[in-house]
Order: structure tokens, then C-alpha cells, then sequence
């Protein structure tokens, strides 16, 4: 079922193996192809598949629709009508529910019946979902991190750092609309924090390879970053109101 109005994007290649079913939701891998949509670190819901399409084979893809929708409710974190507005998160390809293991953003909640969950499914919707959606922690308590780029392109994952030696967490390379947030967990001296850029890239204004480093000795806001470009790595959406603490150095 759907709300008058959908519209197409054009076909994505489809993960190797994968088997997706007609109105069954789909998500984007940090490579640009498409799976059933699932409570999986590391995906971003694009929509919903018109068609079944059967990838055993490899080499096949599948268009996407975009619009409101209807799924599954979840039995064990149900959406109530008062949720019209927020945003639902996946349980597998055709269920949302109010809460999940790895907080994939759905859309938004467009209405609530006896039959299931209507789901805003629109570009605009999916991009506020994700912005909006409750943050992943990542506890990071070892003195170096890379982040995969999987844990970039999600969209709302937190890197909470906690280290007495310090920790180092070094960015995937760059790729327009990967976003993730860091924060300082410790007030205690040395726990500062350290973002590191990849080879050839920035972060902050940090010269190539540069890195942004928290240095002050206070539990810090969740610095959110985002990926404008291929090279650049910025400030996003909320922003800290303590991100003068994020120095960067060359």
C-alpha cells in the first residue's frame, strides 16, 4: 500500500547474492549497492523495490521507489499514533519499529493504523530521518580507531572516546554524505581526543592528513562531522557549542 505520488529513482546495482522482494524496503551499502533493508550497522534506506529481483546470479539491479508507504509494525517496540512526525527505524525489510539494535532510520512516521505503520519515504524525509534519529554510541576505549567507511555512510553513529593514554581515531576517506559524531567522555587529564584525516584529506580546516584534537580537560558536546566533498571533512548538523575545543593542527 502507498500514498498517491511515488516516484522512481534509477536502478542501483544490487548487493552480490541478495534476493529483494517487491514493497520490501531497501538500503544502500557505503558502495552504492542495494540489499533488503535490515537492522545492519553501516546501511541508509534509499526506499522501496517495485519488483522482486533475484541477484544469485550477480550483474542484476532494481529501481527504487520513493514515497509514503505502509509496513509491518514491530511486536516488541510497537509505533503508536503519537509517534506521527518522528522517525521509525528498521526491523527487517518490511517492519519498522520505535526502536532497534543499530537505529537504521526508516523515514518518518506519516500515520499509524490497524494494518501498520505509514512511512514518509520521500528524499526529504529519509534525509531528516537520519539527522534525526536517536545516535548509535560506539564505545571506543582503546588508544586508536579507524572508522570503516560502512560506520560513516550510516549517518548517526557516535564515537564516545575514553582513554587515559588518549585516543586516535582516524576518518575513512572522504565521500559526500558520510556523517558521524565524536565525543570526549573523560574530564580527567590526557583522555584528549585526536581525529586524524586520511591522506589527502582535511578535517576542520586541518591542513591534508591534517587532525582536529581536544585537548581540554571536560567531557565534550558530540562534535558532528560530515563529509562535504571527497576531500573535506566540516562541521554538521547540531552543532557542539563547545567545537572551539577541537583545535586543528597540521
Amino acid at each position: 500500500p502507498q500514498v498517491e505520488g511515488r516516484g522512481k529513482l534509477d536502478a542501483f546495482d544490487i548487493l552480490d547474492t541478495e534476493i529483494v522482494y517487491a514493497g520490501g524496503m531497501l538500503a544502500a551499502a557505503s558502495d552504492d549497492e542495494v540489499q533488503a533493508a535490515s537492522d545492519t550497522a553501516g546501511l541508509r534506506v534509499l526506499g522501496r523495490t517495485p519488483l522482486k529481483v533475484d541477484n544469485t546470479d550477480d550483474g542484476e539491479t532494481s529501481e527504487v521507489e520513493h514515497g509514503i508507504f505502509r509496513y509491518e509494525n514491530s511486536s516488541s517496540a510497537a509505533i503508536s499514533r503519537a509517534m506521527v512526525g518522528q522517525v521509525c527505524y528498521v526491523e527487517d525489510d518490511q517492519t519498522v519499529a520505535a526502536g532497534s539494535t543499530n537505529l537504521v532510520a526508516a523515514g518518518l512516521v506519516y500515520d499509524v493504523d490497524d494494518d501498520g505503520v505509514w512511512v514518509d519515504q520521500r528524499p526529504a524525509a529519509l534525509a531528516l530521518a537520519v539527522l534525526l534519529a536517536r545516535p548509535k554510541a560506539v564505545s571506543v576505549t582503546g588508544t586508536t580507531l579507524t572508522v570503516t567507511a560502512a560506520q560513516a555512510f550510516q549517518g548517526n553513529l557516535v564515537f564516545a572516546c575514553d582513554n587515559a593514554s588518549g585516543v586516535t581515531l582516524t576518518l575513512p576517506s572522504a565521500a559526500a554524505g558520510m556523517r558521524l559524531g565524536v565525543q570526549r567522555l573523560s574530564a580527567t587529564a590526557a583522555h584528549d581526543v585526536i581525529v586524524q584525516a586520511p591522506s589527502g584529506d582535511t578535517v576542520r580546516g586541518s591542513t591534508a592528513a591534517g587532525t582536529i584534537t581536544n585537548d581540554t580537560d571536560a567531557v565534550s558536546d558530540v562534535l558532528w562531522l560530515e563529509a562535504e566533498n571527497n576531500t573535506n571533512w566540516t562541521d554538521a548538523a547540531p552543532l557542539a557549542k563547545d567545537r572551539a575545543e577541537w583545535e586543528a593542527s597540521a
